[in-house]
């Protein structure tokens, strides 16, 4: 049985119980030492693409405590499930498989844990505010039921901290190949691909490729080109992170999984020891592995993304062709050997 929190903790942070779900630690603000709150819900949580200002939450109490009593709560005794990710992988669909209530709620991208990634990047010093923030982010939404927690890519440079925070918790990391990668971004907006070179430098500060790369990879000549490094490093983040983590980690790469989605959800549930109804999850996969993960009343299945992305291939040939080339001569071959999987 958990300890309760001391009677002046609850104080300090009145109105918000610290051992109730509801309370989203939304935001935090460690110059001012204060944390935001959302009071949520289990239908807030599903209609929410992501857990950050686009949530609709018009009208939901929202609470404001100083960070400190944080530091003071007691182990909860739950874990989380982690599903890490890099980016353009398909880990918002298999966010959404794993979230089924009342076994399970997968709460996709929290800002909280995108913030203390940000102080981390800038150089700050997290690893305080971590464990009461994983903590909170676990608590369970039902008796017995589970959180299934998938922090942003831009998080991958705190995922040893936090993977060390909770050291019986298991991950996922879902990853893709580097052609798949590229010809993702050609869906996006023109918003979304002016904040590669960003990521692209927070990926490398976060890793040690930096230093191993040739002066023409930190001047990738095309968008798509700065893709590919911004991959390369991030797969750098994911060999660190297997290493330190061992088989608490699966790595698993999404055309492979997205194949066979309906087994793959099944067994990578397993690994991460939800103890979800099998039939019941299946059929929940059957149903949302047809949708958009983002649009969900979208029609949008592995067929159609195949289609969609071989028309892409087709028209954009010349410029994915160039990067690839590009990065195979002046990126891959910087990186440690564990980055790349067996069949890249």
């Amino acid at each position: 049985m958990m300890a309760s929190p001391p009677a002046s903790v609850l104080d300090m942070l009145a109105p918000v119980d610290p051992d109730d779900a509801a309370w989203l630690p939304f935001d935090v603000d460690l110059a001012g030492g204060r944390m935001q709150w959302l009071r949520c819900d289990e239908a807030l949580i599903q209609a929410s693409v992501f857990l950050d200002p686009r949530m609709p939450a018009e009208g939901r109490p929202q609470a404001l405590t100083p960070l400190a009593p944080l530091a003071c709560l007691p182990p909860s005794g739950h874990r989380p499930a982690w599903l890490w990710h890099t980016s353009f992988c398909g880990s918002t669909l298999l966010a959404r498989l794993l979230h089924l209530p009342p076994y399970s709620v997968a709460l996709r991208e929290p800002l909280v844990l995108r913030r203390l990634s940000d102080f981390a990047d800038g150089g700050q010093e997290v690893s305080r505010w971590l464990p009461p923030v994983i903590r909170l982010l676990s608590r369970p939404w039902r008796p017995d039921g589970r959180v299934v927690l998938k922090p942003t890519h831009a998080a991958l440079n705190i995922a040893r901290q936090a993977m060390d925070a909770v050291p019986d918790a298991n991950a996922v990391l879902l990853t893709s190949r580097l052609e798949d990668f590229l010809v993702s971004h050609l869906k996006k907006t023109e918003e979304t691909l002016s904040k590669v070179p960003l990521l692209v430098q927070r990926a490398l500060r976060a890793g040690t490729l930096a230093a191993r790369l040739p002066p023409e990879a930190l001047q990738p000549p095309s968008i798509l080109a700065a893709a590919a490094l911004q991959w390369a490093a991030q797969r750098e983040l994911v060999a660190d992170l297997r290493t330190t983590c061992g088989d608490r980690l699966q790595v698993l790469e999404w055309s492979r999984l997205s194949a066979e989605i309906e087994d793959g959800t099944v067994s990578t549930a397993a690994f991460l020891g939800l103890t979800l109804p099998e039939d019941a999850l299946r059929m929940h996969v059957r149903v949302l592995a047809g949708s958009h993960s983002k649009a969900t009343s979208r029609p949008y299945d592995a067929r159609m993304r195949d289609q969609e992305h071989a028309l892409l291939r087709s028209t954009y040939r010349n410029e994915v062709t160039q990067a690839l080339r590009w990065a195979a001569q002046y990126v891959l071959p910087a990186l440690q050997a564990g980055a790349l999987l067996a069949d890249e």
